[in-house]
């Protein structure tokens, strides 16, 4: 799913509330196991996310589902007014809170990462409010 702002306006204008990719993850994964997905494809991951994950992002603690590495990050993105068109990689819960106190709708989407073998996944996106 690529990421732009017009996501997050549209979102925002048409008054969606929080979707969860937790479902979609454990198809994914089932289908990895079964041969149908291509794990190589499930570890494409992007250079930036792959860097805020090594270098900034908070451990979940959790291992990660397929390397078995305990190495999962969330790395929190933030669409909106005045955040440029890649949006602003969000660190800290205050941070994220600052951004939702802003005049404006914003969108934050959460990526589960593998900073070891690149395993990358959406698991929510919600409006700040």
């Amino acid at each position: 799913m690529p990421f732009h702002p017009g996501i997050a306006s549209e979102d925002a204008e048409a008054g969606f509330g929080e979707v969860d990719y937790r479902l979609q993850r454990q198809r994914l994964l089932r289908d990895i196991a079964s041969g149908i997905a291509d794990r190589a494809e499930a570890c494409e991951i992007h250079p930036e996310l792959i860097r805020v994950a090594r270098k900034a992002a908070p451990r979940t603690g959790n291992s990660c589902p397929l390397c078995n590495e305990n190495e999962l990050r969330l790395v929190a993105y933030v669409f909106g007014p005045r955040l440029g068109p890649g949006g602003r990689c969000v660190i800290s819960d205050d941070e994220l809170q600052r951004i939702a106190r802003r005049q404006g709708d914003f969108v934050s989407y959460e990526v589960e990462v593998c900073a070891k073998c690149g395993w990358n996944h959406l698991l929510r996106r919600y409006p700040l409010s």
